[in-house]
């Protein structure tokens, strides 16, 4: 037996699978694997290991917008929905950093370079669970590992 079905129940079906394409890189690159943090054509003489940086761990300590922003008039006008995977400015080195210039001390000091602007994203978190029962490093070569 064949079941007819009503224009209702197609149009409501064609609608949330075209919500699901729509959305669906958001939700995909929300659940980033881990990322090797190791910006190579602007370091281009290291000190220290390339980070391994676990995205998945972090979502579940802390918002989106902790650390992705984009400041205007001291106010962060990053929205979730500008967070995808390529998007423009949701890599740290998008704004703070240009290919070689590893020491940005020639601009305006309230431009971050690259290295300052991980590590004040990075560090006071981590120092702030030093206390706690966190289990995040609280070394540089915690997070810098061969």
């Amino acid at each position: 037996m064949i079941r007819k079905i009503n224009c209702f129940t197609k149009i409501s079906a064609a609608a949330m699978l075209a919500a699901m394409f729509i959305l669906a890189p958001h939700f995909i690159s929300a659940q980033m694997p881990v990322i090797l943090i190791d910006n190579t054509d602007v370091y281009t003489s290291k000190k220290k290991p390339s980070v391994l940086f676990d995205h998945d761990l972090h979502t579940g300590l802390a918002g989106c917008m902790d650390c992705h922003h984009h400041y205007k008039d001291g106010e962060n006008i990053l929205e979730y929905f500008d967070l995808f995977e390529g998007a423009e400015g949701v890599l740290c080195r998008d704004c703070h950093a240009e290919p070689g210039t590893r020491f940005m001390g020639d601009q305006d000091p309230t431009v971050k370079g690259l290295e300052q602007a991980y590590h004040s994203q990075c560090i006071p978190c981590h120092r702030e669970s030093a206390g706690q029962d966190a289990v995040g490093p609280r070394t540089c070569m915690g997070c810098h590992q061969e």
